[in-house]
């Protein structure tokens, strides 16, 4: 079926707003359902005009927007969310939990049927939620700007339709250190521009701070009691695990982030404390002053914006099985190899006479292979190489494998 918008044309279908719709999702380890909670007319859509439905199958979910007229497909984007990791925990097996979630695509000019897929154990998406929605109905509210909002321009490179557009909302800084947050952004925006493949890119890129004040310095750390009333409502302690920090305050981090136009969210969190974390097409967010924070940065936004999965696995998590055994992981750096070395999503990128599955020797340590441990599993899954900054601490560069993830995303954004 050709796109409605690709085949009457981007203005006949779209305005050049963004639709934001608020949900809840909930259930446990077995069950889910989402409910609407709002749905937000906010000021831009800087994303692409064209290819709307083409977006790659990566994520835990995918969403449609369907003409609800015509049955045509408008608008596709694969993503994942706290929720989706949340399932896989122990505490998922006993009590059922709601997060708040959203989806942006643009403004439809005619009412549209917005529809959310699951990816089962099996591997396969599967409808868990439908909703026809009507632009023009008063139950649609227009955003709210923060008049604290201090917007902090640290590259624009021209028209966000053709460009990658990074918003990085502050979260933990007090008034007193405003200057302290702009000087934290422009150090961070700094080390991703220079960064492979990034630099290479650099015109393209646009990178926009929002600082809101807080209350208090750093996040919530409720293994010390420390709480606060920070703008994008971060926490250390998710899933109970110590050094994961996100926030479950969506709706608070949307409304930061549309001061700006953004393909992608990114939450600096002011704290020395080592943590982070990244999450496709939902947030990455790290910490501004820890000794491996340039490190955790880019490895958490190889996750929030390209979909890369964690590539190490003797570290704990709070995860009993993210990976079911049997189903090839979406992630595109990561691989059961279910189907034998042919079928290896990165076979070309592999040199002619290395072998597949690829020993984890000293004849092989700059190759790209298929190296067994990956995914928090040191058997049955594989990485692409023997070390990444997905894999790693000690490794700063993203393999060749990696590398070609990022940058087919970054095309994605800025090829029109």
């Amino acid at each position: 079926m050709v796109a409605a918008a690709e085949e009457r044309g981007y203005e006949d279908v779209f305005t050049h707003e963004a639709m934001r719709v608020d949900y809840h999702h909930w259930g446990d380890a077995g069950s889910e359902g989402c409910a609407v909670d709002a749905v937000v007319r906010e000021p831009i859509w800087p994303g692409p005009h064209t290819r709307l439905t083409s977006a790659p199958d990566l994520g835990k979910y995918r969403f449609k927007v369907i003409d609800a007229a015509t049955g045509a497909a408008l608008f596709e984007q694969g993503y994942s969310t706290l929720f989706g990791e949340w399932q896989t925990t122990e505490e998922a097996s006993s009590v059922k939990r709601v997060f708040h979630e959203s989806l942006r695509f643009p403004m439809p000019r005619e009412a549209v049927l917005v529809q959310i897929y699951s990816r089962s154990a099996k591997g396969l998406l599967d409808r868990v939620f439908e909703q026809k929605i009507e632009p023009e109905s008063h139950l649609v509210r227009g955003w709210a700007e923060d008049r604290e909002a201090e917007i902090v321009v640290l590259k624009d490179s021209g028209d966000p339709r053709t460009r990658l557009d990074i918003a990085v909302v502050c979260d933990g800084y007090p008034r007193a250190q405003a200057e302290k947050a702009r000087r934290d952004l422009k150090r961070f925006s700094d080390i991703l521009l220079a960064t492979a493949p990034f630099d290479r890119h650099a015109e393209r890129i646009s990178v926009r701070g929002v600082l809101v004040p807080s209350d208090r310095t750093g996040p919530d750390e409720p293994r010390k009691g420390l709480f606060s009333d920070s703008p994008a409502g971060t926490s250390f302690n998710t899933f109970d695990s110590e050094r994961y920090l996100t926030t479950v305050d969506n709706e608070a981090l949307r409304d930061l982030a549309a001061h700006v136009p953004y393909d992608t969210v990114f939450i600096m969190v002011n704290s020395s404390r080592y943590g982070g974390a990244g999450i496709y097409n939902f947030f990455s967010i790290f910490v501004s002053d820890n000794e491996y924070d340039d490190y955790v940065f880019v490895h958490e936004f190889g996750h929030g914006f390209a979909g890369l999965g964690d590539e190490y696995y003797s570290s704990s998590v709070a995860y009993s099985e993210f990976y079911p055994k049997g189903v090839e992981p979406w992630e595109p750096n990561i691989t059961a190899l279910l189907g034998g070395a042919q079928s290896l999503k990165w076979r070309d990128l592999v040199p002619s006479g290395v072998p597949v599955p690829t020993p984890d020797s000293e004849q092989y340590s700059g190759t790209t292979g298929a190296f067994e441990g990956a995914g928090y599993s040191a058997k049955g899954l594989y990485r692409p190489a023997p070390d990444c900054r997905m894999f790693s601490k000690r490794h700063m560069d993203f393999c060749p494998v990696c590398m070609r993830a990022v940058e087919e995303t970054i095309k994605l954004y800025t090829e029109q």
